[in-house]
């Protein structure tokens, strides 16, 4: 019983440490560093522009409607569509031609504007947990960038309520025995509403 709970929380680690995003709570930053993650029209980013280890500049920026992005030297770079490692490289070409030798670009999407889930109840971050655009997102990866259960003892895990709106707009209410799930089991789907209630004794 032992191993196979190491197990099931090994594959449960290796899992979240692939997982980009990570909940905004307090100063906590939201982050999206998966070079497969597709930037978005209305995602934030940070780009950072390094050469020989040296920041040459720092930027914050909201992407706008259209795609576009206004950095240093660039007035309009379209970003929406590509993924963070193809717009790292894109944007290496005109900086390293014609500004700067041999930069290192650095792009973060600090808040993605895509798809969601709500997480609350008995976890250590309440709040959104942002869906990946490269994977699923399983119920225990959410839980587990939701920074986990908020304990053993407070947490009933055998009654984890995933509340659905259903195509018809209808709302749909399923109990999960979280116990029971591998790291990968039950994917989450856009706006679900994920409730860890609290363990009655």
């Amino acid at each position: 019983m032992i191993r196979s709970t190491c197990l099931a929380l090994a594959a449960l680690f290796a899992a979240l440490s692939s997982l980009t995003a990570q909940t905004r709570t307090g100063n906590q930053e939201m982050s999206f560093a998966s070079g497969s993650y597709v930037i978005m029209p209305l995602d934030v980013i940070r780009i950072q522009l390094f050469v020989a280890d040296e920041l040459q500049f720092s930027t914050e920026t909201r992407v706008s409607s259209s795609g576009t992005v206004s950095l240093p030297y660039l007035d309009s770079f379209a970003l929406a569509g590509f993924t963070v490692e193809e717009a790292r490289r894109m944007l290496f070409e005109p900086y390293n031609r014609d500004y700067y030798v041999e930069p290192h670009i650095d792009l973060v999407v600090l808040t993605s504007s895509g798809r969601s889930v709500t997480i609350m109840g008995q976890v250590n971050a309440q709040g959104q947990v942002f869906l990946p655009t490269e994977r699923p997102l399983s119920l225990l990866q959410a839980i587990g960038a939701a920074g986990g259960f908020r304990s053993n003892d407070l947490a009933d895990k055998r009654r984890v309520r995933v509340t659905r709106i259903r195509a018809d707009g209808t709302e749909e209410n399923i109990v999960v025995n979280a116990d029971e799930l591998t790291a990968v089991d039950f994917p989450l789907q856009d706006g679900d509403l994920v409730f860890v209630p609290r363990r009655m004794w």
